[in-house]
C-alpha cells in the first residue's frame, strides 16, 4: 500500500508505547486520504458526446415501395398513325391481361396504305412485360382461327410509364399495317370508344 510522506513521518514519530495502535489508526486514516485523491474510476458518467449512440449516424427508414401503376389502359401511336391498343384485366385470372390491337395503316403512304388490322393476346404480366399468346377472333376486318395459331405466336408488350412497345409477328395482317412500335397512354382514344373490355373485344361489342 502506497503511503505519502506526511503520513509515512507521522507514523515513525509516534511514541513507543502503544506504537501499533497508533501505527493502526494512522495507516487508516492514510488509506482514507490515497482514496479520496485517487482519479475517479471507469464508473463515472459517459458525456452524451462520447456515448456511441451520440455518435452514429441517425437511421432514416427507407419509405415502403409504392405499388407499380396497373398497365390498364388504351395506348395510341403518335400521329399520323392511327393505331391503338388496349390492355384490360382478366377477370378470375389474377395477373393476367387482355390486349387488344386495332392496327392502321401509315398515311404517309398514300395509295398504298396498308389495311387495318385487329388482334387479340393474353397473358400474365412479370415485372414490366406482358408476354402474351394470340388468341382466335372474329371481326369485321377478317379475324383468327384456332387452326392458324396451332405454333403459338406471342407478343410482348413492354410497359414504362405511359410508354407501352409492341413487339411480334401479326402475320394474319397486310405488310403495311403498323401493328407492332411504341404507343403512349392516351386519355382521347378514337378506335376504343364507348365499348366495355369484357368478356368480347372492342369490335364484337355487339
Amino acid at each position: 500500500m502506497a503511503l505519502t510522506g506526511s503520513c509515512t513521518r507521522a507514523a515513525f514519530a509516534a511514541p513507543l508505547i502503544g506504537a501499533s495502535c497508533v501505527l493502526v489508526l494512522l495507516l487508516a486514516a492514510c488509506e482514507a486520504r490515497t482514496q479520496a485523491v485517487a482519479p475517479a474510476d471507469s464508473g463515472r458518467a459517459l458525456d452524451p458526446s462520447e456515448s456511441p449512440q451520440a455518435s452514429a449516424p441517425a437511421q432514416t427508414p427507407s419509405p415502403a415501395s409504392a405499388p407499380a401503376p396497373s398497365p390498364e389502359g388504351v395506348y395510341a401511336m403518335a400521329a399520323p398513325l392511327v393505331s391503338e391498343l388496349r390492355v384490360v384485366a382478366l377477370p378470375g385470372r389474377p395477373g393476367e391481361y387482355r390486349i387488344e390491337v386495332h392496327g392502321g395503316g401509315d398515311p404517309r403512304d398514300g395509295a398504298g396504305v396498308g389495311a387495318d388490322c385487329r388482334a387479340v393476346a393474353e397473358g400474365p404480366l412479370a415485372g414490366d412485360r406482358i408476354d402474351a399468346a394470340l388468341q382466335p377472333f372474329d371481326s369485321d376486318l377478317g379475324g383468327l382461327e384456332a387452326g392458324d395459331l396451332v405454333d403459338g405466336p406471342r407478343v410482348e408488350l413492354q410497359l414504362q410509364g405511359d410508354t407501352a412497345r409492341l413487339q411480334g409477328a401479326f402475320a394474319h395482317c397486310a405488310m403495311a399495317t403498323v401493328m407492332a412500335g411504341s404507343y403512349r397512354r392516351t386519355a382521347t382514344p378514337s378506335l376504343f370508344l364507348d365499348c366495355p373490355p369484357l368478356p368480347a373485344a372492342c369490335w364484337n361489342r355487339d
